[in-house]
């Protein structure tokens, strides 16, 4: 890593992420390599403070590299490395560095073994094909990087101005030959040039608070955020807040983490049902077990669902949960009136007089889905998810959820906005935040 420059601010490297490809221009495929890039970056204390995307185009992706190099120290470009024609990475970088290509004799002998020995050659052959020398060509200066997993090698090169490596696009080849040969490089550049900051982050997930109503309980303390930072996220039916720490090792970054998120947690409290990639039906799980109490004395528990609008959601992501046989005892889609009388014992005249959008038939379907299963706990959930059956008095979007724990009912009604899909996602997911909050009374 060159020495601290104008680019670097309080000795932290800046990054830039390059991802190039017409196909994450045009939607066809999603840029998740930019977002794992950056993770791994972070994880070395380098910050990423742009991310651009580039079509397949020789003067736009040269553009795109002088601009990169201009304004970073790390530029770590994914894509563009393959066989064909429109893959211009490698030699737009040789371009815009003003270094002639040279072939790698040895990665050369490498594919020409490999196409050998699984005949990847025209037809099933085992020459090499004239296209592939391409990926044997290496700006002057700059190091090949061996792909284990692929033929598209990567490229290290320490310029003047900038370090800039070139990975393959598939996420499996780019994966592994970030965590095998790039990261290593730059962690001894980093420690070499000083900057050895590390970044450390942790997201707390909020369950049951809106984010305008989060930022209002946690104004002072967002208001005089510097290090770590606070940034409030919206999600579907929950808030997450990312903290972000820097300082010179990983147990003082963490250290100043903890510090603010007990301060959160004080105003919070069991609204923050979870940290980072913990999930609700986990952390139901859990309660289910017997477990996660805070140091209460809780018991084990089984758990049945009775669905009707959300056709089965809920008990999809309840047995996603590993494990989940132990306190899942099944589930009942009964999207029809006359299954909700034949499987949960929910009354035709109950139906009738109220409707199968209402409070006494969740209540009852609840109750109805314990005594088919044998379970202690029981959920439902009956609503109209659109777009079409809504009225004036029962609107698209009116859903009531009821759980039944231990004898007792609770039950609540909801309008959730959105479409057909996103009904049905906010409705399963505040029925975890339901149960959750029913178990843990």
């Amino acid at each position: 890593m060159k020495p601290v420059n104008e680019h670097q601010t309080n000795d932290t490297t800046k990054a830039e992420i390059l991802a190039v490809g017409t196909e994450l221009l045009l939607g066809d495929v999603v840029n998740t390599n930019s977002a794992e890039i950056a993770r791994m970056l972070a994880e070395l204390g380098i910050g990423v403070y742009y991310q651009t995307v580039v079509g397949d185009n020789r003067d736009r992706l040269a553009a795109a590299f002088r601009t990169a190099i201009d304004r970073a120290d790390v530029v770590v470009v994914s894509g563009g490395l393959g066989p064909t024609e429109d893959d211009l990475t490698r030699e737009t970088l040789a371009e815009v560095l003003e270094r002639p290509l040279h072939r790698d004799s040895e990665w050369e002998a490498h594919l020409r073994a490999i196409f050998a020995e699984r005949r990847w050659g025209p037809g099933g052959g085992t020459t090499l094909p004239e296209n592939n020398l391409r990926q044997t060509m290496v700006p002057e200066g700059a190091v090949l990087l061996p792909n284990s997993r692929g033929t598209a090698p990567g490229i290290y090169v320490e310029d003047e101005n900038a370090i800039v490596v070139l990975v393959p696009g598939p996420p499996r080849e780019m994966r592994a030959l970030m965590n095998e040969q790039v990261l290593p490089r730059l962690a001894a550049s980093q420690a070499t040039a000083g900057t050895g900051a590390v970044l450390a982050s942790r997201v707390l997930r909020i369950i049951g608070l809106g984010e305008s109503r989060v930022a209002e309980l946690l104004q002072d303390l967002l208001a005089e955020q510097t290090n770590p930072t606070i940034a409030p996220l919206a999600q579907l039916g929950e808030v997450h807040l990312r903290l972000t720490a820097h300082a010179g090792t990983r147990d003082a970054a963490t250290q100043l983490i903890d510090e603010t998120a007990a301060t959160i947690y004080e105003t919070l409290g069991d609204a923050i049902y979870g940290e980072d990639d913990t999930t609700l039906e986990a952390v139901v799980g859990t309660l289910l077990r017997g477990e996660g109490g805070e140091g209460k004395e809780r018991r084990a528990r089984t758990l049945a669902v009775a669905e009707s609008c959300t056709g089965g959601l809920l008990a999809h992501r309840l047995t996603n949960v590993a494990g989940s046989s132990a306190w899942f005892r099944g589930g009942i889609v009964a999207y029809s009136n006359e299954m909700k009388r034949a499987l949960l014992n929910v009354p035709a005249d109950l139906i009738e007089r109220e409707g199968a959008v209402s409070e006494p038939v969740a209540r009852a379907m609840a109750t109805g889905v314990i005594e088919a299963c044998g379970s202690d706990c029981g959920v439902a959930i009956t609503g109209i998810a659109g777009p079409g059956g809504g009225s004036e008095a029962k609107p698209v979007g009116l859903t009531y959820i009821a759980v039944t724990c231990d004898g007792e009912t609770v039950c609540h009604r909801y309008r959730f906005p959105g479409d057909r899909e996103v009904v049905k996602a906010r409705a399963a997911h505040t029925a975890l935040s339901l149960l959750r909050r029913s178990l843990r009374q």
